[in-house]
């Protein structure tokens, strides 16, 4: 009987403390259900949104399951940074889903599994440099393992208020492990408004900012493609690009490459195969990028730039202001960019060095551009056979050679300033130089027209006779040649150029502004 009563009292034991442990159970899940219900949950996660983005945080709705997994959806969730005031909220969330296990939530950190969102915006105002991030205690931490958030909008408020800000689409959006204090891995495609095109980047973004969002930090790599240049005044062409970038949000270092088959410039100009390497800094404040160093080849000529696409105070669009050096380069390239011809004019070497600013105007790039530098050409020669016949003819006249002996390949010198505004060049200094004569001109181009306007002088080694090639009349033209001799040439010719590129008309201005002066 003892050992009966003792099995019984063992298993009335068992009986209790599962008993007490089913009460428990359904206690805990009673507590849980009314602490995690959705009345009460809703202004949990607003004060604790609150509490860790030190906003005030509003959440219009929220619903959902307990049981055997959190499912819950809310919409309406609005965050205000305190410390700015008259700019739009920081995260605007027009509907949201949550997934997750109670278990999870029960553990510190508390996780969950997977947020994802519909119409999320975010607002970075450009905040204040000398702001820095609090150090202050934080309360539980929770870790979203997921978030998804398709077609965000992404907008960088400029400094300025009379700028329009820089607003991104970002049509897909994936972040893992997301909290405060995290460096967040990320991966993101969006369509870059200006020019138009769409990117894929992924990096890392964190951890936040909370004192000044845009100072977050950010890294990572990008693809651009199909950038289509023709959505900035005067330039056509598809342009690709590939590189990194790291920094804050208000202030990005670009490293990359850029590739556009088919680059040209105002619709005067031809298509060029493009390629260029940059390094350059983006203020995402404002939108002005800084181009620290820029290497780019077309055809056969290579060039630097370095410079800055930046908002001008009461005018919309940006002005382009580049400093330009060709070291190396062809002429008949940089012709091909400006002039729809079938064959460039020239043909030779060219140095260059020009300061080039397109002002934001609503205007074709060749009428708004101002460029001013200064240039030089080598072995330059006349692609149309009847002006390179007429420049050694110069070289031949020059040299006092007859109109019968050979000059060989005459190839010309070219240097001197120049300044283009409203589609017209003008050259304050301009020499040409050939075997046996120099040309030393002032005059105008005009880049649309082709029209020439230009005096000088003509200086030839010969004597006025010499180049007269013999026969009467340089015999009568002996008696003359002391009055055309200037400055060590034998013959010193006061000239002028006019008509067209096409068809140029050369001649002597004995009774023009010269014999004036």
């Amino acid at each position: 009987m003892a050992v009966v009563y003792g099995n019984l009292t063992r298993k009335a034991l068992v009986l209790g403390l599962l008993s007490a442990a089913a009460v428990l159970v359904v206690c805990g899940a009673w507590l849980a259900a009314r602490a995690y219900r959705p009345a009460a949950l809703k202004g949990r996660i607003a004060a604790y949104l609150s509490d860790q983005l030190e906003s005030d945080v509003t959440l219009d709705s929220l619903e959902g399951q307990f049981f055997p997994r959190i499912a819950l959806s809310g919409g309406g969730l609005v965050v205000r940074d305190r410390r700015r005031t008259g700019v739009p909220p920081l995260i605007t969330i027009r509907h949201f889903e949550i997934r997750a296990s109670l278990r999870a939530l029960m553990k510190l950190p508390r996780h969950v599994s997977e947020v994802r969102t519909e119409g999320l915006e975010v607002n970075i105002a450009p905040g204040d440099d000398h702001e820095t991030q609090p150090d202050r205690p934080r309360g539980p931490e929770v870790v979203i393992d997921r978030l998804e958030a398709p077609d965000t909008t992404l907008t960088l408020i400029p400094k300025r208020s009379d700028k329009p800000p820089k607003i991104f689409t970002i049509h897909h959006l994936v972040m893992e492990s997301v909290g405060r204090g995290h460096i967040v891995p990320y991966i993101a495609v969006l369509t870059n408004p200006v020019p138009k095109g769409g990117i894929e980047a992924s990096g890392a973004l964190g951890p936040w900012n909370i004192a000044s969002p845009a100072r977050t930090p950010v890294t990572g790599k990008y693809t651009f493609v199909n950038a289509d240049l023709s959505t900035i005044d005067g330039l056509s062409g598809m342009l690709s690009s590939q590189g990194t970038f790291d920094g804050q949000i208000n202030r990005i270092h670009v490293q990359g490459a850029t590739d556009t088959p088919k680059f040209q410039v105002d619709a005067g100009g031809q298509p060029v195969p493009l390629k260029t390497q940059f390094t350059a800094t983006v203020d995402g404040s404002n939108g002005d990028t800084f181009l620290d160093r820029v290497d780019a080849n077309f055809l056969s000529t290579e060039l630097t730039a370095n410079g800055a696409v930046v908002g001008i105070r009461g005018a919309p669009g940006r002005r382009v202001e580049l400093d330009v050096s060709i070291a190396k380069g062809r002429i008949e390239d940089v012709l091909r960019l400006a002039v729809n011809s079938p064959q460039p004019i020239l043909r030779g070497g060219i140095r260059l060095q020009a300061r080039l600013v397109i002002p934001p105007e609503k205007a074709r790039v060749l009428d708004k551009m101002s460029v001013r530098g200064a240039f030089g050409l080598s072995e330059a020669r006349f692609t149309d056979p009847s002006v390179q016949t007429k420049i050694a003819g110069l070289s031949r006249h020059g040299q006092g050679i007859g109109d019968g002996e050979p000059v060989g390949d005459v190839v010309s010198d070219l240097k001197g300033r120049f300044a283009v505004e409203h589609a017209e060049a003008t050259f304050p200094e301009l020499t040409f130089a050939v075997p046996g004569a120099a040309v030393d001109l002032a005059g105008r181009y005009g880049l649309r027209s082709g029209d020439l306007d230009f005096h000088g002088h003509l200086r030839m080694q010969a004597t006025l006779s010499k180049a007269a090639g013999g026969g009467l009349k340089s015999f009568f033209l002996k008696a003359v040649d002391p009055f055309f001799k200037k400055g060590g040439s034998g013959t010193v010719l006061p000239i002028k150029i006019g008509g067209t590129r096409k068809d140029p008309k050369v001649g002597l201005e004995l009774f023009g502004k010269d014999s004036k002066k």
